[in-house]
């Protein structure tokens, strides 16, 4: 598990292909990322966030806010 600005992502490595997988969790959104190391994917899933905050943004879409998984 991942954290970055509140949202939460999770990841899992996939042997066949020798990828890390992930998607973030607490968001109504579908955002998702993968990398070859964990340190691509940490960074690949923080680039996925700052996309979506600024895709929301450009369009005039008020941000999203991470919710509780609790």
């Amino acid at each position: 598990m991942i954290e970055y600005k509140g949202f939460i992502g999770h990841f899992k490595f996939e042997e066949s292909k020798c990828m890390f997988y992930g998607c973030v969790a607490n968001t109504h959104h579908v955002i998702t990322f993968q990398g070859k190391s964990v340190k691509e994917t940490e960074r690949n899933f923080r680039s996925a966030i700052d996309e979506q905050l600024a895709w929301r943004k450009k369009y005039g879409k008020k941000p999203e806010k991470p919710f509780s998984l609790k």
